[in-house]
């Protein structure tokens, strides 16, 4: 709203950048809340997120939060055993992960069985979709298009939890 064109900036790992403004990112976002419905996802639920700081976990943050459910960041230095135990208590059913993280998603899927959608971000040319071990995984940058960018966000009270995250007990 007040900073339309600032940019989010993303170091990639295939050595590029990308650049997004805010207003880009919102739109994004409002697919990525779209698509998050249309996997049932209402307000109040938890979408676990298994990625790093980028472009693409920003938006499924804020697609996440914007649309009254919450977002529950797990710690990829984590071991799949841990990660498997706070994806049981948080009760998380979609969980989104960095493509070069798929063998530490699947080592944790096989040890939640409450995970029924993953959706991989952050791909790489490298970074094919092994199926093997996620349930009904999905790229989400082919399934965004479908979702509409005119998602509407806040209809919940202020005070409803938007995040979620275990500590590592280094705090």
């Amino acid at each position: 709203k007040w900073h339309p064109h600032k940019e989010v900036v993303t170091a990639c790992l295939d050595g590029k950048t990308s650049r997004i403004g805010y207003a880009g990112l919102r739109e994004r976002a409002a697919r990525v809340t779209s698509v998050l419905r249309d996997l049932g996802v209402k307000q109040g639920d938890r979408v676990a997120t298994l990625c790093w700081n980028t472009q693409a976990h920003m938006e499924c943050w804020y697609a996440v939060m914007g649309m009254g459910a919450i977002c529950h960041t797990l710690n990829p230095r984590l071991t799949s055993e841990q990660l498997a135990w706070m994806l049981g208590q948080s009760e998380a059913s979609i969980l989104i992960i960095s493509g070069d993280l798929q063998p530490l998603a699947t080592a944790i899927v096989e040890q939640a069985p409450g995970v029924r959608k993953v959706l991989l971000i952050d791909q790489t040319e490298t970074d094919a979709l092994d199926t093997a071990g996620l349930p009904s995984a999905q790229i989400l940058e082919e399934v965004l298009p479908d979702g509409s960018p005119s998602e509407a966000w806040g209809e919940f009270p202020e005070t409803a939890p938007c995040g979620l995250c275990f500590t590592s007990g280094t705090t």
